[in-house]
């Protein structure tokens, strides 16, 4: 392979496996999909992967032994915290459980059988670029995996930089070369640098933006039962009744709505139903966002214990974006 033949750039974008039945349309696909067909960069691959086993597949056509120089990696898909979903989002919420973290994987995780695809392209990787609602972000709900120990896992890895959206992502958010370039009012991609004989080193350049102006408001929620959540190893169809009802007060409505975020966890509330999202940052009720301080320490403790004893009276539906 030439170095005129290699790309700069790799970008794999979640697709539906093969075989899916019904509408494949995807709005934050297919919206990422069409800003980065609308710019002109040769040197940027993009590719459509429905699973780690379909990255593994190109990535070693692209990378041979000869390849003369590492390539930059970017994979977009919904996500939350420490999941990036690839044709996860198209698997019915039946079969979720028993297909999306089965080979061929069709999710990036930490799973070391699905990461084990990947190990041979070490050294051929620069940088990892994870484009996702959160994937990076340290919030997780109470789930043992988030973003960070995702970032960390695949720089040990890969020994490269890698990075996660720790922030929603619009699906405009690339630069003219097609790699994510977050907005001015959404937080910067976080993660880890490869150093040799050492332990990865956080990378977190610059300062964050401010956030602009936001309307002071008040507003406080009886969370009474969790009805559905998107966290891995979530299953079933009964909601979780919360005895005694946990109490949430928000402070602040969010100024730029997460349009491409879906919710992560469904509540009932004295007031109706309800969802969170982007890792716990906002709830959502009715057509309004509000700022989320901090979770109740008592929803984590809940969210925690269902995840670690399996409790089966949530339904997992396709993972967020």
């Amino acid at each position: 392979m030439s170095q005129s033949e290699q790309p700069e750039i790799v970008t794999f974008v979640a697709s539906p496996p093969a075989g899916t039945v019904g509408s494949t349309d995807n709005l934050f696909i297919d919206d990422a999909l069409q800003t980065l067909s609308s710019k002109t960069i040769p040197g940027n691959r993009i590719v459509r992967a429905a699973s780690v086993r379909d990255v593994d597949l190109e990535l070693g056509k692209i990378l041979s032994n000869h390849a003369p120089v590492p390539v930059r990696l970017q994979i977009v898909g919904h996500s939350l915290s420490g999941v990036l979903s690839l044709g996860a989002s198209w698997i019915p919420a039946a079969d979720m459980v028993a297909k999306a973290f089965r080979y061929p994987y069709y999710v990036v995780d930490t799973n070391p059988a699905s990461l084990g695809l990947l190990a041979k392209y070490a050294g051929k990787i620069s940088e990892v670029m994870l484009v996702g609602c959160n994937v990076g972000s340290a919030s997780s709900f109470g789930y043992a995996i988030n973003g960070r120990t995702l970032t960390y896992t695949l720089a040990e890895l890969l020994r490269c930089l890698v990075r996660g959206a720790d922030d929603i992502v619009s699906p405009d958010e690339f630069d003219e070369s097609g790699w994510y370039q977050p907005g001015a009012r959404h937080r910067r991609p976080k993660g880890w640098r490869w150093a040799m004989a050492m332990p990865p080193a956080w990378t977190d350049p610059g300062v964050d933006p401010l956030p602009g102006p936001r309307a002071n408001v008040e507003k406080s929620f009886e969370i009474r039962s969790i009805t559905r959540s998107l966290l891995p190893g979530t299953t079933t169809t009964e909601p979780i009744a919360l005895h005694p009802a946990i109490r949430l007060t928000c402070q602040y409505v969010v100024t730029d709505k997460p349009q491409s975020a879906l919710p992560e966890i469904s509540v009932e509330t004295d007031q109706g139903p309800a969802h969170l999202l982007c890792g716990g940052r906002y709830l959502r009720w009715m057509d309004t966002d509000y700022v989320v301080e901090q979770l109740p320490a008592a929803l984590m403790v809940q969210l925690s214990s269902t995840q670690t004893s399996g409790d089966t009276s949530i339904q997992q539906t396709s993972l967020a974006g």
